[in-house]
């Protein structure tokens, strides 16, 4: 059975700050009711910004910056991230870029500051939901994971579950994926499994379609049974799935089905004790509606 992914959660940060460390919420003077242009004026130094770890700073596919305002940077090209926390003393924490997200940006949570803490940190008022943009019911009846393997295209079936689709169109819509939107599990002639990660909280509607309903090939559904943002997509038809996942949506078109081919063939491996096929190099995707 598909497993649902664990929460995120912050990765262990490197404390080079002889302060205990503080939890503070502070509104920013710059907030305003549109979002500004991003910029990386005014960043806080001294203070090490809370968030959850979009790319770490530190051990394999560390973020590095030769400045703070090079950490910002990359913050600002980088879904998914609206927080960067930059070391600004090379002895203490070398060239850590640590780039990060916070579920509201407009009120920043400050993990650490005084004069002993050796980041800079700064803030992008991007990758949030600020309810700027109404969302209408019904307004699309697919959406599409753009991959370096092809498009999948998903009609989407409200009939089945109308709070999975609504919670889908709606990171589509507004371009709310995080770089965590990604497949990470392949598992030819069964499925291929991934993660919707956005930056809204994810849906929270589980609704199964009867007894021993089957899933087709191509069909849609959210991992473990559960609400997402864990998803996966049937490769071949599985009895009685259908009744015990919530399934959303099924995949539109051939072209479709030979991108999930090609995608549960991608280089994968079990570990030595077997279990799930997990992918060497998971491929990330971005949503978009139609």
């Amino acid at each position: 059975q598909p497993g649902a992914g664990q929460a995120d959660r912050p990765a262990a940060e490197q404390a080079a700050a002889a302060a205990a460390p503080v939890v503070e919420v502070e509104q920013p003077a710059a907030a305003a009711a549109q979002k500004p242009a991003l910029t990386c004026a005014a960043p806080m130094e001294h203070t090490e910004l809370w968030g959850d770890v979009v790319v770490p700073g530190f051990g394999p596919g560390a973020a590095t910056a030769a400045s703070p305002a090079e950490c910002c940077e990359l913050c600002a090209c980088t879904r998914g991230c609206n927080v960067w926390v930059a070391c600004s003393n090379e002895q203490a924490c070398q060239k850590q870029c640590w780039l990060k997200w916070q579920i509201d940006p407009t009120q920043i949570v400050k993990h650490a500051t005084s004069p002993a803490v050796p980041w800079t940190s700064g803030v992008h008022l991007k990758d949030y939901d600020d309810h700027s943009n109404p969302y209408e019911p019904g307004e699309a009846e697919f959406i599409s994971l753009s991959t370096a393997e092809g498009t999948l295209r998903i009609r989407l079936h409200p009939e089945w579950s109308l709070g999975s689709v609504t919670y889908a169109r709606k990171v589509a819509r507004h371009g709310l994926c995080t770089a965590k939107c990604l497949f990470y599990r392949a598992e030819p002639n069964f499925l291929l499994q991934g993660a919707l990660h956005a930056v809204i909280a994810a849906n929270n509607e589980t609704k199964i379609r009867g007894r021993g309903v089957a899933m087709e090939r191509g069909d849609v559904a959210w991992a473990g049974g559960f609400s997402g943002p864990d998803f996966f997509i049937t490769h071949v038809k599985v009895p009685g799935f259908g009744g015990s996942h919530t399934v959303w949506g099924s995949l539109e078109g051939e072209s479709s089905l030979a991108v999930l081919d090609r995608l549960v063939k991608l280089p994968a491996s079990s570990g030595p004790g077997g279990g799930m096929r997990m992918i060497t190099q998971p491929p990330t995707f971005a949503a978009v509606v139609g």
